[in-house]
């Protein structure tokens, strides 16, 4: 990690409540292992709304961390992870909110289609998510949570290097 990426981390890490700090540097620090470089977003304001992780090489985003009071009184997470196959009963139930709040519905294969989020509902029905530009709301974390986030984001990152790869 670069004293520039460890500083933006940093900044924006003390920002967090401080139950969090460690999750979250936990976090961006393996997103900065896998060559994601940690970015300030803006909005049209330019006020900083979020630090978000993306891998130029690939042009891919894999994490955005919004701090309290941005959109909610919690911290934000965001993720990919639609190369995943498995994950906890806590990711499904948090892709499954995810689907019901609408965010970016899959109603059909498109031709840039690039892989969906897959909800199946205790009652055997199926809810589909979009995975081509949106990422999955999976906060609120806990400590006990940051080893499969990490495990999502490698399964994720290896899954968009080998698409890379093949074009």
């Amino acid at each position: 990690m670069t004293s520039n990426q460890r500083k933006k981390i940093d900044d924006f890490v003390i920002t967090l409540p401080e139950n969090e700090r460690a999750i979250y540097r936990d976090i961006a620090g393996c997103a900065v292992e896998l060559g994601y470089t940690p970015s300030n977003e803006k909005n049209t304001h330019g006020i900083f709304i979020a630090l978000v992780f993306t891998k130029s090489k690939i042009g891919k985003r894999l994490i955005k961390i919004h701090p309290p009071g941005i959109y909610s009184n919690e911290t934000e997470f965001k993720m990919q992870f639609y190369a995943a196959t498995e994950y906890s009963d806590f990711i499904h139930e948090k892709l499954c909110q995810d689907v019901d709040a609408g965010r970016a519905p899959c109603e059909r294969q498109c031709e840039k289609c690039v892989g969906k989020y897959i909800c199946v509902y205790p009652d055997g029905r199926n809810g589909l998510r979009c995975a081509i530009h949106s990422l999955v709301k999976l906060s609120p974390l806990e400590e006990d949570h940051t080893n499969e986030i990490k495990k999502l984001m490698k399964i994720q990152d290896e899954f968009w290097i080998e698409q890379s790869r093949s074009k």
